[in-house]
């Protein structure tokens, strides 16, 4: 019995290597069964059932004859002496091999019951205790008890303490289906998973389904697989009262196994004189030793939530190693995170690392008050950094955006005053109000220009502390003595890690320091330096410039003194003599000093039972505090932070509209309102809507673009008059091909008629423009764009109008010449997009032709061409003819067409 484990205590020492398990008697009958060496292994479906139906008197031992409860205990023949020598129950036996046996000896009821559960479930027959209890245990089938002669009757012997099986006929004449859910409590599946447990601590309930419909072939529900886990997790790590008892007793084996070490431990003493614990405070000796010897004077503060049976918080002091790596100080559990348990924590820390008050001591936290005023307190001198990431959460809440998040962390990162200032001054001049509200926050606490040079450290968030968090959130789910325990077998193994791993770096440096330097490097090729004096330089690069000086290892820009690695400017003017500059890396960084900060080891510390019993009050767990809300084991990310892959659009903000009652704030899921059905629409008229009869105004004063021509340009050009560079008198000419051209506005107000509507609407479709893009640069609803085509094509098959008349049809792609554009000698125009017209004809107001940039401009929008929309360009039996155009004029204006002047000129 030397190699059961003992489950029940709390010495269970479950590390995340798995490489040392403490073992030690057990105290209860049921934990034998986490002895055997598989527990999970499957029922044999093919082993003979005839063992069972058929009953084997040899190996059962079964009697087909009811006797009395003491016929087994008296000798084999009557009259003898001799006592007849029993088997005894072994409970190392595999839960699929056990079978109970005529006349075999138990420690208790409990036992043999745990036995016949762990035969039916693995043979497949249901059976049903009919008596359980501290004298005697009676089984009978649990499928057909009537027909099913199965039983087993047992009782305490006479002459011993003892529980024997007296009578037991072992036939079942029932059909085995292994649906033994009723048998299989929590109790009894919390021991079957414990090893597994152990190696999966975050076995989920679904997972736990799919084990026990594999290997017993019965399905679970998920509640009691979860009561099963719950169960199975007590044993594990034990009972949380025994956890608060003995932390005194833990905390003199920390101070035996690891002298000189630093635990505190504080309890609140009740009325009733009983302790309730308060407080625990572990800094052990290696570790406060190696953060003197070698490590630079930053230290990260931070506290989170514990996730498990144990309420409270774990406050956490991280340094940083020569490597940049997390550095554990110190660690406290305490019942909650205010002023009071900071100045606690911070007065502790403060002695052990010997801080004199903060001098020359930088610490890195959060925006906790409690925190802050308790730095104050205990750390007057000190330099209190504020978590940038935490700034710009709260900063992101009001004034969110790609721009402002850029801003914002240019002005963090500005390592001089300037470039802070004139960062801030971007901001400003977006929004005052947030330039406000970061200058509220106290800059000098954020900004790595105000922050002292010497640290080696130019970090402005709060990063190791959040790390280290990270890695042990697993951790702060397990009871206090385990967690604890796992931390301290953490940091034990890593340090010893971290030392062997050192031994095979290559040079002097440590590797991320290298690194940074060479991220720092990364446009060295711009820069160039120009030597001042002896180890003095000035670096430029363009209009930049900075002055360097190596043999104070100092740069205009304070990245160099700032973070003890030397910036661009300053391996710039380190290779202008030819040297290394790695060699100019702080020393902080040295691989010596990495190596002396991990020479001492925490020493191991022995198991629970070989702790020292002390004589102080064992305290009680505290007094839960329900936190509001739904418990979370993750940190919940900020929307700023990156997401994973799985992750969507927030809904934060979204006000949902319920199709059920048609009000807002819940769905149709939820919604207990009558159902409202919605009033008709009237359906939208397409387009703008109808303007005043007199259309639009327009005023002759564009020019044309690419090539000119009668229709003023290839997208719209000159309507009314003026010249056009390179056009002929009073009309548009071959336009420059260049674009927009400078406007020639005429002597004569021009005043658009719907001639000129209807070609420029013609040369439109030409360029292939849509009716929405022609409906933008005209100004014009749809109605009346297809209201003027609708005329156009009833002109054009008007042939007895157009008969009478010789007349010249527009051209498709022609442009004329001025030449080509005079009639005769007279030097009238032809009517056309230049046409000069009378005052008698214009409209009230003016309005430009869009020009041919602003129509290309409209032309690049991205836009749905609708069926509507995709007119096709016009046939040249189809193209509109200049008499007809007029004749549609003198319609619109209400004038008859004279036979002598049928164009209506002046």
């Amino acid at each position: 019995m030397d190699d059961i484990h003992d489950f029940d205590t709390i010495d269970v020492e479950l590390d995340a290597y798995f490489k040392k398990k403490q073992a030690s008697r057990c105290k209860d009958e049921f934990l034998n069964i986490l002895c055997e060496e598989d527990d999970y292994e499957a029922v044999d479906d093919a082993q003979t059932e005839n063992d069972a139906q058929t009953g084997n008197d040899t190996q059962t031992g079964i009697t087909k004859e009811e006797s009395d409860e003491d016929y087994l205990e008296g000798s084999n023949e009557e009259g003898s002496d001799e006592e007849f020598e029993y088997s005894t129950h072994n409970p190392k036996v595999k839960w699929n091999k056990m079978r109970p046996m005529l006349g075999e000896r138990y420690e208790s009821p409990h036992e043999l019951k745990l036995c016949l559960t762990n035969y039916a479930v693995s043979k497949g027959f249901q059976i049903r205790f009919k008596k359980c209890d501290s004298v005697r245990l009676v089984a009978i089938c649990g499928s057909d008890p009537e027909k099913c002669p199965f039983v087993v009757r047992a009782s305490w012997m006479t002459t011993e303490r003892s529980f024997q099986v007296k009578k037991m006929i072992d036939i079942h004449k029932c059909v085995r289906n292994f649906n033994n859910s009723r048998l299989m409590d929590p109790t009894w599946l919390a021991r079957k998973f414990v090893k597994e447990l152990i190696r999966k601590p975050n076995l989920k309930c679904k997972e736990m389904q799919v084990i026990i419909q594999s290997k017993f072939h019965c399905k679970i529900s998920w509640s009691k697989c979860y009561r099963s886990r719950m169960r199975a997790l007590s044993l594990i790590h034990g009972n949380l009262n025994d956890h608060y008892a003995r932390v005194w007793d833990y905390g003199h084996e920390l101070l035996r196994s690891n002298p000189d070490s630093t635990v505190r431990i504080t309890v609140n003493v009740n009325p009733d004189n009983t302790t309730t614990f308060h407080r625990f405070y572990i800094c052990f000796k290696a570790i406060r030793e190696g953060w003197k010897r070698a490590c630079r004077r930053v230290i990260g503060l931070d506290g989170s939530f514990l996730k498990g049976q144990c309420k409270g918080e774990l406050l956490t002091a991280i340094g940083r190693d020569a490597n940049n790596q997390v550095y554990p100080i110190a660690w406290a559990v305490v019942d909650v995170e205010n002023k009071n348990n900071w100045k606690w924590f911070l007065d502790l820390v403060n002695d052990d690392l010997g801080l004199q008050g903060g001098k020359g001591v930088c610490v890195i936290s959060d925006q906790h008050k409690g925190l802050v005023e308790a730095s104050k307190d205990i750390l007057p001198y000190v330099e209190h950094r504020q978590c940038a990431r935490h700034i710009y959460a709260n900063f992101r809440k009001v004034y969110s955006g790609v721009q402002f998040r850029n801003m914002f962390w240019a002005a963090a990162k500005s390592t001089t005053e300037g470039d802070f200032k004139f960062n801030m001054e971007r901001i400003r001049a977006i929004s005052s109000a947030a330039y406000d509200h970061l200058m509220a926050r106290e800059p000098t606490s954020w900004c790595r220009a105000y922050f002292s040079t010497g640290l080696a450290c130019e970090a402005v968030e709060n990063g190791i502390a959040e790390c280290f968090n990270a890695i042990i959130v697993d951790t702060r789910k397990k009871p206090l003595l385990t967690m604890l325990e796992e931390i301290r077998l953490y940091m034990m193994e890593r340090a010893f890690n971290l030392k062997q791993e050192a031994e095979n770096w290559v040079g002097e440096v440590c590797p991320s320091a290298v690194t940074k330097m060479e991220e720092f490097g990364e446009d060295i090729k711009s820069w160039h330096a120009v030597p001042s004096g002896v180890n003095e330089y000035e670096v430029r690069n363009g209009f930049q410039n900075y002055g360097v000086n190596l043999k104070e290892k100092i740069c205009a820009c304070r990245l160099w003194e700032l973070s003890g690695i030397p910036c661009v400017h300053a391996q710039v003017a380190i290779l202008y003599t030819n040297q290394d500059p790695v060699n100019f890396i702080s020393s902080w960084f040295s691989k010596n000093n990495y190596k002396a900060t991990y020479d001492q080891n925490i020493h191991p510390v022995n198991g629970s039972i070989l702790w020292e019993e002390t004589s102080y009050t064992k305290p009680l767990p505290p007094i839960e505090r329900r936190m509001p809300g739904r418990p979370s084991v993750k940190r919940r990310r900020h929307v700023s932070e990156n997401q994973d892959k799985y992750s969507q659009v927030s809904s934060k903000g979204r006000t949902v509209q319920c199709k059920n009652c048609l009000q807002r704030g819940h769905n149709k899921t939820s919604c207990k309102n009558p159902t409202v059905v919605p009033e008709p629409q009237p359906k939208k008229k397409m387009g703008r809507p109808r303007l005043e009869p007199d259309l639009v105004n327009w005023s002759g004063t564009k020019t044309g673009s690419r090539g000119g021509g009668r229709a003023g340009g290839r997208a719209g050009g000159r309507v009314g008059g003026g010249r056009s560079r390179g056009g002929g008198r009073g009309s548009s000419g071959r336009g420059n091909r260049g674009g927009a051209i400078p406007n020639v506005e005429s002597e004569n107000d021009a005043s658009p008629d719907l001639q000129e509507i209807s070609l420029t609407i013609d040369n439109l479709r030409k360029s292939l423009y849509t009716t929405e893009e022609i409906m933008d640069c005209l100004g014009l609803t749809e109605a009346e764009v297809q209201q003027i085509e609708d005329v156009d094509v009833a002109m054009s098959q008007d042939v007895g109008i157009a008969s009478q008349i010789t007349v010249e049809e527009l051209p498709t792609n022609h442009v004329l010449g001025d030449e080509e554009r005079m009639n005769g000698e007279d030097g009238i125009d032809e009517p056309g997009m230049g046409e000069v017209m009378t005052n008698e004809e214009r409209m009230d107001g003016e309005r430009e032709i869009p020009s041919t940039q602003q129509l290309n401009q409209v032309r690049k929008r991205t836009t749905k061409r609708s069926k509507v929309n995709q007119v096709r360009r016009r046939k040249p039996s189809e193209r509109i003819t200049k008499i007809q155009l007029q004749k549609v004029v003198a319609v619109k204006n209400g004038k008859g067409m004279s036979s002598s002047n049928p164009l209506g000129l002046d």
